[in-house]
């Protein structure tokens, strides 16, 4: 009996072990729990990393829940893998989805990770961006307001669009009421390039208790097509803007404002005829757009979009019912700028880019504009450049201010001299983009405009010449 005993214990034990050791059969422990889970959004899909679990995981289970596994819970069946990230596509953009992780092997599977959550979104860049800035940062002043350093309250406050809400103080989370949008606009119109009507009463019946200058800008803007009211009769002036309402106005001044150097311009229909800023681009990274219910304005939100216009680049969210902000009407506004006819007082030169490796084509920009901002027309511009040394003893310049060193000409006949043939600025005060290449090295691009047959001094023009530097390593 006893010898029975042991034989079958040993059996038992043998068995164990074969069941123990044999590859791909069993594991001795199941494995821990995954840490460390994050989401990185992305279009229709959101990548997640985790740290391993330990004793030897053969696969991880990955679930996802778009109501946090309160009543659902998905697999996102991606093979096995013991890789530490996995991708899961298939999802849908601007819903929040909770994931989980799980270590499993032969003898188990661990309890889910702890959660971390994902908004899948469109990640769309925009395709119609300005090329050139009305408000180059080497040339507009700081405002001046002590509550916001941001450079587009400077930009609205150099082209006289806003003067503060005191000399010193520019409000910036204050909200805009539709008679401030009024003054804002028709502010902004003749620097862009666009004529103010009249003002004649529109037959608003709300408005008569404002002053006359609101009165005016309020049927200036009625008159310009920017404004309908609230109704035919109707403006609400005291009434806030919310950011659909802003992007109706941006959108429609932009279509009455005159296109500029590097702005985007599309046929008003079809593929011939009349342009105007706007862009035709359909997309847009917003998933909040079905609470807009006018198709002009969702048109008008995704045009900004994709023009570089609304200060939410990146994000998923426009919010259009909610109120629009002081500094984010300031952003619109710099941005709508950029595109339009607005450049700075003055002859200013500005490049496409500043900067890159091996060889750089940079489209130049020259503009010439009166102290109020209006285009000052048939300039004769000289250009010229200078490229960077070390030489010692070298000077660009003669004591008597002169081109003193060989100079390289850009778009002139003669550099450094004004001929009668240079070319002369339009009727918007622009002449004609020229691209210019600069290789390996560091070059300094002048403008100037001044009277037939005048030789550049640099004691004489320096102050009013355009300038810009262009880097190539």
């Amino acid at each position: 009996m006893r010898k029975t005993f042991r034989r079958v214990t040993a059996t038992a034990v043998v068995l164990v072990l074969v069941a123990a050791l044999a590859p791909g059969t069993a594991y001795a422990v199941v494995p821990t729990v995954p840490t460390g889970l994050t989401a990185v959004a992305g279009n229709e899909s959101v990548v997640l990393t985790w740290t391993a679990s330990s004793n030897t995981p053969t696969d991880y289970i990955i679930e996802y829940s778009a109501d946090g596994f309160v009543l659902t819970s998905n697999r996102f069946m991606d093979g096995t893998s013991t890789t530490l990230s996995a991708t899961v596509t298939g999802l849908t953009n601007g819903t929040q989805y909770t994931f989980r992780v799980k270590g499993t092997n032969g003898s188990g599977t661990s309890d889910a990770s702890v959660t971390t959550t994902g908004v899948p979104y469109s990640n769309h860049t925009p395709n119609d961006l300005a090329v050139f800035d009305a408000c180059p940062t080497s040339v507009v002043p700081a405002a001046g307001f002590t509550d916001t350093s941001s450079l587009d309250v400077d930009c609205v406050k150099y082209y006289g669009i806003t003067k503060g809400t005191t000399a010193t103080t520019f409000s910036p989370i204050d909200f805009v009421s539709r008679w401030q949008m009024a003054l804002f606009l028709t502010r902004m119109v003749v620097p862009a390039g666009a004529t103010l009507p009249s003002g004649v009463d529109q037959g608003f019946t709300d408005i008569s208790g404002k002053s006359t200058e609101i009165q005016t800008a309020v049927n200036q803007i009625k008159q310009l097509g920017i404004t309908v009211g609230k109704t035919a009769t109707t403006f609400a002036p005291d009434d806030f803007v919310t950011r659909e309402e802003m992007a109706l106005f941006m959108s429609r001044l932009l279509k009455a404002s005159q296109t500029g150097p590097g702005g985007n311009e599309e046929y008003l229909a079809g593929t011939s005829g009349a342009k105007e800023i706007k862009s035709l681009d359909v997309d847009h990274n917003f998933s909040d757009l079905g609470t807009v219910t006018l198709m002009e304005t969702q048109n008008a939100i995704i045009s900004l979009w994709n023009l570089g216009v609304t200060e939410v680049i990146a994000a998923t969210l426009y919010q259009p019912n909610v109120n629009i902000s002081r500094l984010n009407m300031a952003q619109m506004m710099a941005r709508a700028l950029d595109h339009t006819n607005a450049r700075p007082a003055g002859l200013n030169l500005q490049g496409s880019a500043y900067s890159g490796t091996s060889s750089i084509e940079v489209t130049v920009s020259v503009t010439h504009r009166t102290a109020d901002f209006l285009p000052v027309t048939g300039s004769l511009v000289d250009s010229f450049k200078y490229q960077h040394t070390t030489t010692v003893g070298y000077s660009r310049f003669s004591l008597d201010g002169s081109c003193a060193q060989t100079v390289a000409t850009v778009v002139a006949v003669n550099s450094c001299y004004i001929d009668a043939t240079d070319r002369a600025t339009d009727s918007n005060g622009n002449i004609a983009t020229f691209v210019e290449v600069v290789t390996a090295s560091t070059w300094d691009i002048y403008a100037w405009t001044a009277a037939t047959g005048t030789f550049y001094d640099n004691d004489l023009h320096g102050g009013d010449v355009g300038k810009i530097t262009v880097i190539s390593s």
